[in-house]
């Protein structure tokens, strides 16, 4: 790899395109190339190797297995990114992956069983009792001290964002990861979407308020003979999709400094009423509650239906590639996320967070070499480690087009028929969130292959900035709030998904969401929301 001789022209294309702070401010490291082992240093401007292990270690890693990375290897052994990073940096890995869709549930059956592996990659933010608790079970160690002296790049990263080490830091001050960091200018990756050749023969643009919505899928149902005009399955409604036009969240969320509980809010009651009577007049698929993802999937194919929410790579660039020979008038278009009102912006949607929460790896008690790990886990922060992980190996899976990275064949179009998504995950980790920087736009730029994608991702991502100060922030519980507030949220989403279906399929009267929004306080939710009230303070004060 040729990075001295890019490293001006790399860091000015960066910039421009908004790359994560820290990585274009100058984690730059020695290049040795593909048989280089130094682990690169932070904050200069020109090559300086640092110290490898003192020998090779060998490191046990318990990570899931993405469905799209389990088509094509049996483990990460198999991946040419593992294989190049074990010859730059001497450290070699012994995967245990937990067997697939039970990731949580495999997590919690590892912990029971007290038989760590030295690196855990995990959400912790998801942890029972929060990251805190996970230290205080000694699930994992705190690294404060490791990151500073034997991570420089990360180092420097959070010394440059310090709003990015408080998401990454627990109430007490402790760093307990090495984390999946969003980069970029693509925090949206999803959103509601639409037939576009039916809205250009109908004469209609794409909706923006609940009004222009009922007035499209009728408009589909009656001229296109949709027979479910918007089809969804159960967990999209578990995101924000529709339900933030009626200006609360489908959780907790920040309303002028206050932590509130959308589906015990008004403006809950009127997003059932809306899709009730969706429902009712058969513009809501009668199937959303019992359907998979497949099924949604050919019905956004086939006819059947005109509007769903989707990933703009998964959904959108999978429906246009596999309907291009079979209908040619076939086309997709994005759609703002919903307002009320026309002229208002959207605040409340779907979106990740710059701490991605996901492939998070953290160092257990287990491991007899903190330091080494912490090192190797660090060069994954570096701009050669960043390449390594989202580009791959020169030659083989990208190769340089003056400044930029251009994927080769391999990734683009797979001679063994992969998808671009499916070859990424088996030949690079840059598909999901894992330990380093995600979301480059290089990536993005050519991983949406289409037109339509570049423009969804523009208008997904139009209105970013308006989730700060409704969202919540990457808040923890005490672990003694932690426990609580599980038993308490445990009951609540019980009753809340139960009574979700019976107001939208009509077993419930809309009239009777008074007496639900009572059953949900006599629950404990005032508790709840004193909780996450107190998490949130003590995090403004981080």
């Amino acid at each position: 790899m040729q990075w001295n001789k890019r490293n001006t022209a790399w860091l000015k294309r960066t910039t421009v395109l908004a790359l994560s702070a820290g990585l274009a401010a100058g984690c730059s490291g020695g290049d040795k190339g593909a048989s280089g082992s130094s682990f690169p240093a932070a904050g200069t401007s020109s090559a300086v190797a640092t110290a490898t292990p003192a020998k090779p270690i060998s490191l046990s890693y318990w990570v899931s297995l993405p469905g799209a990375a389990a088509r094509s290897l049996k483990d990460y052994n198999d991946s040419v990114f593992f294989k190049e990073l074990e010859k730059r940096t001497g450290v070699s890995l012994k995967f245990q992956h937990p067997s697939g869709g039970s990731g949580n549930e495999q997590f919690n059956l590892l912990i029971a069983s007290g038989n760590l592996p030295d690196v855990i990659e995990y959400n912790y933010t998801t942890y029972s009792g929060g990251p805190e608790k996970a230290i205080a079970d000694k699930v994992i160690i705190p690294l404060n001290d490791i990151i500073d002296k034997h991570a420089p790049n990360l180092k420097k990263y959070l010394n440059d964002n310090p709003e990015m080490r408080k998401e990454l830091s627990t109430d007490n001050g402790n760093l307990y990861v090495f984390p999946g960091i969003g980069t970029g200018t693509t925090n949206v990756t999803s959103g509601m979407m639409l037939r576009a050749d039916w809205l250009k023969e109908l004469g209609l643009q794409p909706p923006e308020t609940m009004d222009e919505w009922t007035h499209v899928l009728r408009e589909f149902k009656t001229k296109k003979g949709a027979k479910t005009p918007v089809t969804l399955v159960l967990g999209d409604f578990d995101q924000e999709r529709l339900n933030g036009a009626f200006g609360i969240g489908i959780g907790f969320y920040i309303d002028n400094g206050k932590v509130k509980y959308g589906p015990a809010e008004q403006g809950y009651k009127d997003y059932l009423a809306l899709l009730n009577s969706w429902y009712k007049e058969g513009l809501l698929d009668p199937d959303f509650a019992t359907q998979d993802t497949n099924s949604k999937n050919a019905k956004a194919t086939n006819g059947s239906a005109g509007a769903f929410p989707g990933a703009i790579g998964g959904s959108m660039g999978t429906y246009l590639n596999a309907v291009k020979s079979s209908n040619p008038n076939y086309d997709l278009v994005a759609a703002q996320h919903p307002v009320l009102k026309k002229g208002d912006e959207p605040s409340i949607f779907h979106a990740a967070y710059n701490y991605r929460g996901e492939g998070s790896a953290a160092i257990t008690p287990a491991n007899k070499h903190p330091e080494e790990t912490a090192k190797w886990l660090d060069y994954l922060y570096s701009k050669e480690g960043h390449v390594l992980k989202s580009f791959g190996v020169e030659g083989l899976t990208f190769n340089w087009e003056g400044n930029f990275p251009r994927y080769t064949d391999l990734i683009v179009k797979n001679p063994d028929g992969l998808s671009i998504s499916d070859a990424m995950s088996k030949y690079l980790r840059v598909a999901m969130p894992s330990p380093g920087f995600v979301g480059d736009d290089y990536y993005f730029e050519q991983y949406y292959a289409y037109d339509q994608q570049k423009e969804a991702s523009t208008i997904y991502n139009k209105y970013y900035k308006n989730l700060e100060g409704v969202r919540l922030p990457r808040i923890t519980e005490t672990p003694e709030e932690g426990q609580e507030l599980s038993a308490i949220m445990a009951e609540i989403n019980t009753y809340r998904s139960e009574m979700f279906l019976k107001f939208v399929m009509g077993g419930e009267s809309i009239d009777n969401f008074d007496k639900y929004s009572a059953q949900l306080k006599s629950m404990k939710l005032e508790r709840a929301l004193q909780i996450k009230q107190a998490a949130l303070e003590r995090y403004n004060k981080r």
